[in-house]
């Protein structure tokens, strides 16, 4: 008989628990961060695997982590998880996270039981022993530990709602500082959920070719993105706040050309089996976004740009140094003889329709070669370096 995934069933029951209490609480099917009641530390969901230890009678909750700080929560998708109702049955419930959900896990779906008003205790039982998930790290530290010893206030949680307008809850992207070029910051990102840009100043994009040492960078001229695709996002500022995403529940949009694949986890402490906890970092077959020079490329030799993490070597039973690609980011699949590094150019499809061979219905304005306005005169004074259309005829500012 199998054996039911007890971690996903309780880390579920934790997120429906928090239904009416503190925040916003369940108002309908969506996106949520899910905190402790005691502690205020967010779940995240750092792995697609649930392990059992049967000589200890004990789940592994390392694919659960827990984790202070709404500021470290806003821009990681590990902390987004989606809750839906189940029409026929109000009290029945499906959390999908990072790819998985229970129900794909378990064949089933959470059932939630209210305790007292606006208070749900989430428990699981085996062999009639009752076990509640907690957080059972009861200091001060970063870090909590998913477990099943925590008691009061410490085996409750917190449900709010994921919104594009809220003060503290929203979902934003922090890229990095050193991943500038011209003033605009870059973020290789990957997510399960559909999303669509909802801050000014920002452009999403996909390697959508390969050619000699050349990568084929094309935007996403609507800014919406379907659920698991891997992009290159630009922002104007590293503020989280200034970056915001749209969540959204479903995407029409379709990518056929995309080169680029995404990765969900970077989790060292997991088991053997879980093929999916991390991926590490081949520099003969994969090359991740960087800055040379000032300008974006492709590449294999900056080390700065995958995750230095200790992964366990099974086959001698200790931990080891490997080179990882981070968590929910973007990387480009080559061929072993692709260069080490490939410049990035900008697709121009889509400029065609404004610039005109005859003068005298030539477009006035500057635009970015992904057709995007700048201004509505041909005045360039003060532009950064780069390519733009200008009167409709390609111009070169250096």
């Amino acid at each position: 008989m199998r054996r039911i995934n007890t971690l996903f069933l309780l880390a579920s029951l934790s997120i429906a628990s928090a239904f009416a209490q503190l925040g916003s609480g369940f108002v309908g099917n969506g996106y949520y961060r899910i905190r402790n009641l005691a502690t205020s530390r967010y779940i995240y969901v750092t792995d697609n695997k649930d392990y059992y230890n049967k000589m200890k009678d004990a789940e592994d909750f390392q694919a659960i982590q827990l984790w202070k700080d709404a500021n470290k929560a806003i821009p990681d998708p590990a902390t987004v998880i989606y809750i839906e109702q189940q029409a026929n049955n109000k009290n029945n419930y499906d959390l999908q996270a990072q790819g998985t959900g229970v129900h794909q896990f378990t064949g089933m779906y959470v059932n939630v039981k209210n305790i007292a008003q606006g208070v749900y205790e989430v428990y699981a039982s085996r062999a009639g022993v009752m076990k509640y998930l907690s957080d059972d790290e009861q200091s001060t530290s970063e870090q909590g530990t998913m477990g099943t010893r925590g008691k009061s206030n410490y085996r409750r949680w917190v449900v709010d709602q994921i919104t594009t307008n809220h003060a503290t809850n929203f979902f934003g992207i922090k890229p990095d500082p050193a991943m500038q070029v011209n003033g605009k910051y870059y973020q290789p990102f990957f997510a399960a959920f559909p999303f669509k840009l909802a801050s000014p100043n920002m452009r999403v994009y996909y390697i959508s070719k390969v050619s000699g040492s050349e990568a084929v960078m094309k935007e996403i001229l609507s800014g919406e993105v379907p659920a698991s695709t891997p992009v290159i996002i630009e922002c104007a500022s590293t503020e989280p706040t200034n970056n915001r995403l749209e969540l959204l529940t479903k995407s029409n949009i379709t990518i056929k050309d995309n080169k680029l694949e995404g990765v969900y986890f970077c989790n060292g402490k997991r088991p053997q089996e879980s093929t999916d906890a991390y991926k590490v970092f081949d520099e003969s077959t994969m090359r991740v976004l960087s800055v040379v020079d000032g300008k974006l490329v492709m590449t294999n030799t900056d080390l700065s740009r995958v995750n230095k993490i200790k992964v366990t070597d099974w086959e001698n039973l200790v931990k080891v140094q490997a080179n990882c690609l981070f968590a929910n980011t973007s990387y480009l699949p080559v061929a072993a003889d692709i260069p080490a590094t490939l410049s990035i150019t900008i697709d121009a499809t889509g400029i065609e329709d404004i610039i005109s061979d005859n003068k005298d219905n030539a477009v006035e304005g500057v635009y970015t070669l992904s057709g995007a306005q700048l201004r509505t005169t041909n005045d360039v004074k003060g532009l950064p370096a780069g390519l733009y259309i200008v009167g409709g005829h390609k111009f070169v500012i250096k």
